[in-house]
Parts: C-alpha cells; structure tokens; sequence
C-alpha cells in the first residue's frame, strides 16, 4: 500500500488477514485502518497503535429491516423497467 495509506473495511470481518493487519501495523507507522466490523485484535491495535486505529460501534451496511425491505423493492422496480422498457439506469458492468 501507498505511504500514509488508510485501508477502510465497510464489508466483511473475514477479509481482512488480521496477522497480516498486525504486521502492516508494526512495519509501517505511516499505516491506518478504518472499519465498521471490528477486528478480533482490537485490543491490540487500540493498545500499541492509538490514533491509527477507528471502528464504529456498529455495522453502517444496510443491516435494518427497513434497509433490507427498501433495497429489495428498488431491485423489483430495476429489474421490471429493463424487462418493459429496456431501462439500464442502474446497470453495473456496463
């Protein structure tokens, strides 16, 4: 990673190596880590490397009923204007 790089983590615990975490935090003091799904050595970091260090006390994905009935109906509206209309307004990979 770049000089003064800041790794932010807003998906999932488990893609994050955190020995390789630890490592990156020991060899470059340059280094910080932002998240939304604490690590299982937090203490550690919050510990030895105060200040380089930040997760939210609670997940910021779309983790609520409401978020989860919202995204569902927005889906159903996306995909019956492309099947009527051929609409790809909200197309990935185009």
């Amino acid at each position: 990673m770049p000089k003064n790089a800041v790794l932010v983590n807003t998906a999932r615990k488990e893609l994050i190596d955190e020995d390789g975490l630890l490592k990156m935090f020991a060899e470059r003091p340059d280094f910080k880590y932002v998240t939304d799904v604490a690590p299982n050595c937090k203490d550690i970091l919050n510990e030895k490397y105060p200040g380089r260090y930040y997760a939210t006390p609670k997940k910021l994905g779309a983790q609520t009923k409401e978020a989860n009935n919202n995204a569902g109906l927005a889906a159903v509206k996306q995909i019956i204007a492309f099947f009527n209309n051929g609409d790809t307004t909200f197309q990935v990979n185009k």
